[in-house]
């Protein structure tokens, strides 16, 4: 009670005037670190080291999580690791490569003026399996004649060749697949060049039905289009080869993923030289050079009745003038 009344009476209080005071201090001193140069550069000094030792800790930490991480994969999966990053510096390189050569060759089609094969529009569709259909392997694309699409159309997806249109209606076709027993794709060997037809089984993969010479042909040899028919583009990646027995089969490209889209592809623009006419009247000048040269075979066969109308139509020769005088008479 004695306390109270002496904080009633009015009595300082030196606890809280040392508070205030205190908190006063503290506000000057925070004023003269943010204005003084001086000061604020040996707290950056030591905030920079601080921030190196937090920085030294945190590649510690992801040290030892790594080392962990790999202390649990086996030797196969390093192996693998190291196959998969080689086979990415290959194909950085092959595609350098290939875009050297794709330059190059161009220029060379240009000063040589190559006729190449015209390529004309094709087509992007979504394909579905058929069920209960007359074809054994054949799928049915959402895009018929009212989008260009014709019969012989090349199908293929972002793995290879799926198979060609076999039949189109106005706004579906049909695709048969390479796997299906009436499919005929002539195709050729990349290394070895060989070629043969590519006959489904109507099974998962297809063979390759008469190759010319079958001992050139590697195992693992990739296979495309060799378009020997005119009907199908060059060079799409079909498979590779596989050999069972004395017969070589091919594991198809398009197995390695789901057949969902494609794009059907016309052929190329070979034109059949019995149905397309000539140029600028070459049947004309024909029919012209036919005449000509059998003009001098009739000469001989008139030759000898020429005299003798000439020798009594001699006064006769006179008689065809008259109608020139006539026009005169009018």
């Amino acid at each position: 009670m004695a306390w109270y009344g002496n904080r009633r009476s009015g009595q300082p209080r030196p606890g809280a005037r040392a508070v205030v005071v205190g908190l006063g201090i503290a506000m000057v001193g925070a004023l003269a670190i943010q204005t003084s140069s001086t000061i604020r550069s040996g707290i950056d000094a030591s905030r920079r080291s601080m921030d190196g030792t937090t920085a030294s800790l945190a590649g510690f930490a992801s040290g030892l999580a790594g080392w962990t991480f790999g202390f649990g994969r086996s030797q196969e999966d390093e192996a693998r690791i190291a196959e998969l990053e080689a086979e990415v510096r290959d194909l950085h390189r092959w595609k350098d490569l290939a875009e050297t050569m794709a330059l190059r060759m161009e220029r060379y089609e240009k000063l040589l003026d190559l006729v190449g094969e015209t390529q004309g529009q094709a087509v992007t569709a979504r394909v579905v399996v058929e069920e209960n259909g007359p074809f054994a392997a054949s799928q049915i694309a959402n895009a018929g004649a009212s989008n260009g699409v014709r019969e012989g159309f090349a199908a293929i997806n972002e793995h290879g060749l799926v198979g060609r249109v076999v039949r189109v209606g106005e706004y579906t076709s049909r695709v048969l697949l390479l796997t299906d027993f009436a499919s005929r794709i002539p195709v050729m060997g990349v290394k070895s060049g060989d070629r043969a037809l590519l006959v489904g089984d109507n099974g998962s993969s297809a063979r390759l039905l008469e190759p010319e010479t079958p001992d050139q042909i590697i195992p693992g040899e990739v296979w495309v289009t060799s378009g020997d028919d005119g009907k199908m583009p060059l060079g799409v990646r079909v498979g590779t080869a596989r050999k069972v027995g004395d017969e070589w089969r091919i594991d198809l490209a398009m197995d390695a993923g789901p057949i969902d889209f494609v794009r059907l592809v016309p052929p190329p623009d070979f034109a059949d030289p019995d149905l397309v006419p000539p140029l600028g009247g070459v049947e004309e000048n024909t029919v012209s050079t036919l005449r000509t040269v059998s003009a001098p075979v009739a000469a001989p066969v008139a030759a000898p009745l020429a005299p003798k109308p000439t020798a009594r139509a001699t006064p006769a020769a006179a008689t065809p003038d008259p109608p020139a005088p006539a026009g005169g008479r009018e």
